[in-house]
Protein backbone atom coordinates (compact mmCIF):
# COMPACT_ATOMS: atom_id res chain seq x y z
CA UNK A 1 0.00 0.00 0.00
CA UNK A 2 1.36 3.34 -1.03
CA UNK A 3 0.85 5.85 1.81
CA UNK A 4 3.28 8.38 0.38
CA UNK A 5 0.70 9.94 -1.96
CA UNK A 6 -1.76 10.45 0.91
CA UNK A 7 0.75 12.30 3.09
CA UNK A 8 2.00 14.49 0.24
CA UNK A 9 0.57 17.97 0.84
CA UNK A 10 2.13 19.45 -2.27
CA UNK A 11 -0.23 20.70 -4.96
CA UNK A 12 -0.24 20.19 -8.70
CA UNK A 13 0.21 23.91 -9.42
CA UNK A 14 2.38 24.77 -6.44
CA UNK A 15 2.35 27.60 -3.98
CA UNK A 16 4.37 30.73 -3.33
CA UNK A 17 5.81 31.80 -0.01
CA UNK A 18 4.33 35.18 0.79
CA UNK A 19 4.85 36.69 4.22
CA UNK A 20 3.57 34.16 6.79
CA UNK A 21 0.96 32.40 4.70
CA UNK A 22 1.14 30.27 1.58
CA UNK A 23 -0.72 31.42 -1.52
CA UNK A 24 -1.45 29.26 -4.57
CA UNK A 25 0.93 30.25 -7.35
CA UNK A 26 -1.90 30.54 -9.85
CA UNK A 27 -3.66 33.07 -7.58
CA UNK A 28 -0.80 35.44 -8.38
CA UNK A 29 0.04 34.26 -11.91
CA UNK A 30 -3.44 34.58 -13.45
CA UNK A 31 -4.18 38.20 -12.47
CA UNK A 32 -0.60 39.36 -13.11
CA UNK A 33 -0.47 37.57 -16.47
CA UNK A 34 -3.80 39.06 -17.55
CA UNK A 35 -2.70 42.54 -16.52
CA UNK A 36 0.52 42.16 -18.50
CA UNK A 37 -1.38 40.85 -21.54
CA UNK A 38 -3.82 43.78 -21.45
CA UNK A 39 -0.88 46.15 -21.00
CA UNK A 40 0.91 44.75 -24.04
CA UNK A 41 -2.34 44.89 -25.98
CA UNK A 42 -2.70 48.54 -24.99
CA UNK A 43 0.83 49.18 -26.23
CA UNK A 44 -0.40 48.36 -29.73
CA UNK A 45 -2.71 51.37 -29.42
CA UNK A 46 -0.02 53.65 -28.03
CA UNK A 47 2.50 52.70 -30.71
CA UNK A 48 -0.16 53.03 -33.41
CA UNK A 49 0.27 49.44 -34.57
CA UNK A 50 -3.51 49.19 -34.60
CA UNK A 51 -5.63 52.01 -35.91
CA UNK A 52 -9.13 52.47 -37.16
CA UNK A 53 -12.50 50.99 -36.30
CA UNK A 54 -11.22 47.53 -35.42
CA UNK A 55 -8.39 48.68 -33.13
CA UNK A 56 -10.05 47.58 -29.88
CA UNK A 57 -10.87 44.17 -31.35
CA UNK A 58 -7.25 43.72 -32.38
CA UNK A 59 -6.10 44.80 -28.91
CA UNK A 60 -8.47 42.28 -27.34
CA UNK A 61 -7.33 39.44 -29.59
CA UNK A 62 -3.70 40.37 -28.99
CA UNK A 63 -4.26 40.36 -25.21
CA UNK A 64 -6.13 37.05 -25.39
CA UNK A 65 -3.35 35.40 -27.37
CA UNK A 66 -0.62 36.76 -25.08
CA UNK A 67 -2.43 35.97 -21.81
CA UNK A 68 -1.57 32.26 -21.57
CA UNK A 69 2.11 32.94 -22.22
CA UNK A 70 2.26 35.68 -19.62
CA UNK A 71 0.39 33.57 -17.06
CA UNK A 72 2.89 30.76 -17.63
CA UNK A 73 5.83 33.14 -17.37
CA UNK A 74 4.61 34.68 -14.10
CA UNK A 75 3.84 31.24 -12.67
CA UNK A 76 7.35 30.07 -13.53
CA UNK A 77 8.84 33.08 -11.80
CA UNK A 78 6.80 32.89 -8.57
CA UNK A 79 6.22 29.19 -7.88
CA UNK A 80 8.17 27.50 -5.08
CA UNK A 81 9.51 24.22 -6.53
CA UNK A 82 9.32 22.47 -3.17
CA UNK A 83 5.51 22.82 -3.20
CA UNK A 84 5.01 21.12 -6.58
CA UNK A 85 3.74 17.55 -6.53
CA UNK A 86 6.11 15.27 -8.44
CA UNK A 87 8.90 17.83 -8.84
CA UNK A 88 12.37 16.46 -8.26
CA UNK A 89 14.38 18.06 -5.48
CA UNK A 90 17.49 18.98 -7.47
CA UNK A 91 16.82 19.12 -11.21
CA UNK A 92 20.38 20.24 -11.94
CA UNK A 93 21.69 16.83 -10.89
CA UNK A 94 19.43 14.81 -13.20
CA UNK A 95 20.68 12.81 -16.17
CA UNK A 96 18.58 14.90 -18.53
CA UNK A 97 20.21 18.07 -17.22
CA UNK A 98 23.66 16.65 -17.90
CA UNK A 99 22.58 15.67 -21.43
CA UNK A 100 21.28 19.19 -22.04
CA UNK A 101 24.47 20.80 -20.69
CA UNK A 102 26.61 18.66 -22.98
CA UNK A 103 24.30 19.34 -25.93
CA UNK A 104 24.41 23.10 -25.40
CA UNK A 105 28.21 23.08 -25.06
CA UNK A 106 28.50 21.19 -28.35
CA UNK A 107 25.93 23.46 -29.98
CA UNK A 108 27.98 26.51 -29.04
CA UNK A 109 30.97 25.03 -30.84
CA UNK A 110 28.82 24.17 -33.86
CA UNK A 111 27.33 27.66 -33.94
CA UNK A 112 30.71 29.37 -33.75
CA UNK A 113 32.20 27.12 -36.45
CA UNK A 114 29.26 27.42 -38.86
CA UNK A 115 28.89 31.16 -38.28
CA UNK A 116 32.61 31.66 -38.89
CA UNK A 117 32.55 29.60 -42.07
CA UNK A 118 29.48 31.45 -43.32
CA UNK A 119 31.10 34.78 -42.55
CA UNK A 120 34.24 33.76 -44.46
CA UNK A 121 32.17 32.66 -47.47
CA UNK A 122 30.19 35.90 -47.44
CA UNK A 123 33.35 38.01 -47.27
CA UNK A 124 35.05 36.08 -50.07
CA UNK A 125 32.03 36.10 -52.39
CA UNK A 126 30.98 39.65 -51.54
CA UNK A 127 27.37 38.54 -51.03
CA UNK A 128 25.30 41.05 -49.05
CA UNK A 129 23.13 39.37 -46.40
CA UNK A 130 20.44 41.09 -44.37
CA UNK A 131 21.25 41.19 -40.64
CA UNK A 132 17.82 39.87 -39.68
CA UNK A 133 18.25 36.73 -41.78
CA UNK A 134 21.78 36.24 -40.49
CA UNK A 135 20.60 36.34 -36.86
CA UNK A 136 17.70 34.01 -37.64
CA UNK A 137 20.22 31.61 -39.15
CA UNK A 138 22.44 31.72 -36.06
CA UNK A 139 19.48 30.98 -33.78
CA UNK A 140 18.33 28.11 -36.02
CA UNK A 141 21.83 26.60 -36.05
CA UNK A 142 22.03 26.76 -32.25
CA UNK A 143 18.53 25.35 -31.76
CA UNK A 144 18.84 22.45 -34.18
CA UNK A 145 22.34 21.57 -33.07
CA UNK A 146 21.20 21.46 -29.44
CA UNK A 147 18.16 19.34 -30.31
CA UNK A 148 20.15 16.82 -32.36
CA UNK A 149 22.91 16.55 -29.77
CA UNK A 150 20.38 16.10 -26.95
CA UNK A 151 18.53 13.34 -28.83
CA UNK A 152 21.82 11.56 -29.56
CA UNK A 153 22.82 11.75 -25.89
CA UNK A 154 19.38 10.49 -24.87
CA UNK A 155 19.62 7.56 -27.27
CA UNK A 156 23.07 6.61 -25.97
CA UNK A 157 21.74 6.71 -22.43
Amino acid sequence: MNTESRSDTRTRWGRINFAEGRLPAMAVAIPAGLILAVGVGALTLLTKVTQGDQALVIVGVFALVMSSGFIGLIWTLVVDRSTLRGAIDSPDESVESKWLDAAMAGALRDTIILTGLTLAILVITGFDLDVTWALIGVICIAFFSTAVRYLIAKKRG
